[in-house]
């Protein structure tokens, strides 16, 4: 049995030392307690706060809290649509209340919860994996296992799994349904996925599935959504609607300001509230973006060994907040316009950050053929690229390659190229085929014969 420890070769190596000369592993230790934050968590957007923690959503609050109190008498509440731009506090209010009742609840000896499920976040969005999703957090919120995979069994053996956990563990339960737009398949039939749920969570008790009180609050940026809905869904979901409206400047300096005990009191720099609320009304009155704002900079502030937060901390961790979006917005795209943006980041990599658009469809036409696509047309390619001009993610502009080359678009990214290519290679199987270092060498040989 050796007894060299982890180093099972025996052979004796450094200690990796940091840029003081000590090890990593006594820095981490010596600055562990060293942090201007008292209570991170408040600056986690996703953090369900106290209701004296949200600002400016009384109206919203109230209007939840009633449709919710039906739980504590043992009615159906009303299925609520919660709708208005991103970070407004539609999951924050409806979640808070949610906890809230759960605790009223326990004293009333009554068994309720919500599971949340955001459908956005799912890289297979049909009503199959919908459904396997649900099911998988309603096992986890009940405490048993979900013995369900998500290839094998049918859709309809899903929800009777889904509906028995229901029963056997809750009086009432709450599907919160976050971003359903997301689920557009149509595989089945012209009906999109989020129609064909709907019609079933909101038919679950009248067809006897359970007798669980079961109620839904769809979340969504687009309420349009609801003109795609089915006859037979349009009939049976009927939700009341809430609406909800952009921050400005005056309400996040109130939000922030509600979270100021998340750092220790002396490490907020003058003016950095204020800071912050600016430029998260110009970012479309975000509070969601603004309080990760706030955190990025006290995180800045303390990689940096400063004690206190300043607005300089907060001016580069918004710009490092801005390519972040970037990137979450290109794992987002279309298959066909991953594939058409690869192509591009993968020319400008070895192409010092330039791709013209014929060198880029030479090698789009090779990525389709690893990955089984049928490739589109350049024209079509080019325009999937300028779309995501739009997302911040490259520039184009008009090029001349001499007379025998004629004129083409050349793309400039403005954000990390490395970064797109492996936010793209983490996005979807998709590109398990493709081998990277072959597909370099591939873009190399098509930019030495242009």
């Amino acid at each position: 049995m050796s007894t060299n420890g982890p180093n099972d070769s025996g052979d004796e190596r450094e200690t990796p030392t940091s840029s003081s000369g000590g090890s990593i592993v006594d820095d981490i230790s010596e600055n562990e307690n060293t942090t201007v934050f008292r209570d991170k968590r408040l600056v986690d957007p996703y953090t369900i706060v106290d209701h004296d923690r949200i600002y400016g959503r009384d109206e919203q609050l109230a209007a939840e809290a009633w449709a919710f109190r039906d739980n504590l008498d043992g009615e159906r509440p009303p299925d609520l649509l919660l709708y208005g731009p991103s970070g407004t506090g539609k999951s924050l209010t409806v979640k808070s209340v949610a906890e809230k009742l759960k605790a009223k609840a326990a004293e009333n000896g009554i068994k309720f919860d919500f599971v949340s499920v955001n459908f956005k976040s799912m890289e297979s969005r049909t009503l199959d994996r919908a459904v396997w999703e649900l099911g998988r957090q309603t096992a986890k919120k009940a405490g048993v296992v979900w013995d369900i995979p998500q290839k094998g069994f049918s859709t309809d053996a899903k929800y009777v799994r889904l509906y028995e956990i229901v029963e056997d563990h809750f009086d009432a339960l709450v599907f919160i349904l976050d971003e359903i737009d997301a689920l557009t398949d149509l595989s089945l039939n012209d009906e999109p996925a989020y129609s064909r749920l709907l019609y079933s969570l909101s038919r679950a008790m009248a067809e006897g599935h359970v007798d669980t009180l079961i109620s839904t609050v769809v979340i969504t940026n687009h309420p349009k959504f609801l003109n795609n809905l089915d006859s037979r869904t349009d009939s049976s979901y009927n939700p009341t609607d809430i609406a909800f409206s952009d921050y400005d400047a005056n309400e996040l300096r109130e939000i922030l300001s509600r979270r100021r005990d998340a750092f220790e009191p002396s490490a907020l720099g003058e003016g950095v509230i204020d800071f912050v609320a600016a430029h998260g009304a110009i970012n479309e009155g975000d509070a969601r973006r603004a309080i990760s704002l706030l955190r990025d900079a006290g995180e800045l502030a303390n990689q940096n060994g400063d004690s206190v937060v300043t607005t300089g901390h907060v001016e580069t961790a918004n710009k490092s907040l801005l390519n972040n979006r970037v990137l979450e917005i290109v794992g987002g795209l279309a298959p066909q316009k991953k594939l058409s943006l690869y192509s591009a980041a993968i020319i400008a990599d070895v192409n010092d950050g330039k791709a013209s658009s014929s060198a880029v469809y030479k090698l789009y036409k090779t990525v389709c053929e690893a990955t089984g696509d049928n490739p589109f047309t350049q024209e079509t390619m080019c325009r999937h690229l300028k779309r995501a001009g739009t997302y911040s993610v490259l520039e184009n502009s008009i090029t001349s390659e001499g007379f025998k080359g004629g004129i083409h678009l050349q793309f400039t990214f403005t954000v990390p190229v490395d970064a797109v290519i492996n936010t793209l290679e983490k996005s979807s199987s998709t590109f398990d085929s493709i081998d990277s270092s072959k597909i370099r060498s591939h873009a190399r040989a098509i930019l030495s014969k242009s």
